[in-house]
């Protein structure tokens, strides 16, 4: 049935545009409801500074069982956004494997899980030298060569510095 009197090709090619539509609607709209939302929104303060990126200012810090993203703002725009999984990080559309993050913008001697426990405010490299401290507790991990980390974590802030690869994130939660 031809309703709006075109003709049978146009009308096929209408169907799969509006089918089109829907589904892209639908991905779009169901992608915000995808699985490891956000449970927790904070207002932080980021500096990060590593050989190939350099940001600081402020920023918000989403946190979810399994994908946490954090945004950085300059002007009232994002300057950055990383969403962090245990299987990809993704910088605005681009994504990656963790391992290949470490390669290109961290250290490729860094475990793959070094970023979200990082960003989690949670032990890195399985706990390896950690000692409490009053309010918080620090690991500082070395290995000759690769890297020398200093991570202090503290209920307002993440602090996370490695001397060798002259990186620095550090987190402050705005009060």
């Amino acid at each position: 049935m031809n309703f709006l009197n075109i003709g049978e090709e146009s009308e096929k090619m209408l169907k799969n545009l509006i089918g089109f539509t829907a589904v892209l609607l639908l991905g779009v709209l169901g992608g915000c409801r995808s699985p490891g939302l956000p449970k927790a929104q904070e207002g932080v303060f980021v500096l990060w500074k590593t050989p190939v990126m350099r940001y600081a200012d402020q920023g918000f810090l989403y946190r979810g069982e399994k994908r946490i993203r954090l945004e950085v703002y300059a002007n009232g725009q994002a300057v950055m956004r990383l969403s962090v999984t245990s299987t990809q990080i993704c910088s605005g559309a681009l994504c990656m494997s963790p391992k290949t993050f470490n390669l290109r913008y961290l250290s490729p001697a860094y475990p793959p899980t070094l970023l979200f426990h990082l960003l989690s405010g949670e032990p890195i490299f399985g706990g390896e030298g950690k000692k409490e401290l009053e309010g918080g507790w620090l690991q500082e991990i070395h290995r000759a060569g690769e890297y020398d980390i200093h991570y202090r974590v503290s209920k307002d802030s993440i602090d996370f510095r490695d001397t060798i690869n002259a990186i620095v994130i550090k987190i402050n939660k705005e009060k």
